[in-house]
């Protein structure tokens, strides 16, 4: 539950964190990170027991969110366990096709889409 005054404070501050953002983001056909700082979740494990302390993704992800600027994930790799890490390509609003465009270089550039994790 969300009161009301935080509600709209956070609507407040909303504004210019688009435009310190897009002045950012204006730079760079996108930014890359990490999809998360640790690797997938193994099945049948809870969230909130997996990683304890981790705190997802980079930065950028919860303020990209915030204003609603576009992200893609792909995968990148094999980490702990053998489970999957992603890269992720996030960009200025509206700029979803330049950042699957992003993407599908990459893809086109690896071959890590194919790949299952080999699990013991």
């Amino acid at each position: 539950m969300v009161l009301a005054v935080d509600y709209l404070q956070a609507m407040r501050i909303r504004g210019p964190m688009k435009r310190e953002l897009d002045k950012l983001y204006s730079k760079y056909d996108a930014l890359v990170a990490p999809s998360r700082d640790t690797v997938a979740y193994p099945v049948g494990v809870d969230f909130n027991k997996v990683y304890p302390g981790s705190g997802g993704g980079p930065p950028v992800s919860p303020a990209g969110n915030a204003v609603g600027q576009p992200a893609l994930s792909v995968p990148n790799g094999f980490g702990e366990n053998g489970l999957p890490t992603g890269i992720q390509f996030t960009g200025r609003a509206w700029s979803e096709a330049k950042l699957i465009e992003i993407a599908h270089s990459y893809q086109q550039a690896t071959d890590w889409h194919k790949k299952r994790p080999h699990l013991d």
